[in-house]
């Protein structure tokens, strides 16, 4: 009984969390997207925002999902990269475009490699999320690095584009945990 219990809640709190950083991400990538007098403040404390977001994600599914693996460690030091880039852009938000640019990119590519290396080690069945996640994340980040005198405007609309596709695939991710029916007994 206490296990059915722990079950319905792990589903409950997954729905919330899943649905909770969809939509933070969704409104800070439209935000970033389509508010016309941003400035680089606003695109560094958001681009952190999606860095903590994605860090305590990471954090989250790799003490959950794969605490033991041989790979957990790798997971572990992606999901601190992130969260640690994230405080960074969060609370020192006076940074120039340079800084923002390689800050970004470079999180970016350093989680994806290590999102790779980590895949050749997991379940079949987290292979495809992870490989598919490495790659995008990565694609991003290089983007992002091959202009490091970009505008506020291209950072704006790499970031608020890879926030808005985040909060879309979190968003889902909560609609298709809501389908999932526990059986009390």
């Amino acid at each position: 009984m206490a296990g059915d219990r722990s079950a319905i809640s792990v589903v409950r709190e997954s729905k919330m969390l899943a649905y909770t950083v969809g939509a933070i991400s969704l409104v800070a990538g439209l935000v970033l997207l389509f508010w016309p007098d941003r400035t680089l403040t606003v695109v560094a404390r958001l681009a952190g925002v999606l860095l903590v977001i994605v860090g305590i994600g990471d954090l989250l599914e790799t003490i959950r999902h794969h605490r033991g693996m041989s790979y957990w460690g790798l997971m572990m030091i992606r999901a601190v990269i992130n969260l640690a880039f994230g405080l960074l852009l969060v609370f020192w938000p006076g940074i120039t475009v340079g800084v923002l640019v390689w800050l970004i990119g470079l999180d970016f590519v350093i989680a994806g490699a290590i999102g790779l290396l980590a895949r050749g080690q997991m379940a079949p069945e987290y292979k495809s999320s992870v490989t598919s996640r490495s790659i995008v994340t990565i694609l991003f980040g290089i983007a992002i690095m091959v202009w490091p005198h970009a505008t506020v405007a291209v950072v704006a609309f790499l970031v608020g584009a890879l926030l808005v596709l985040f909060g879309l695939i979190f968003l889902w991710s909560g609609y298709q945990i809501s389908k999932v029916r526990v059986i009390e007994a």
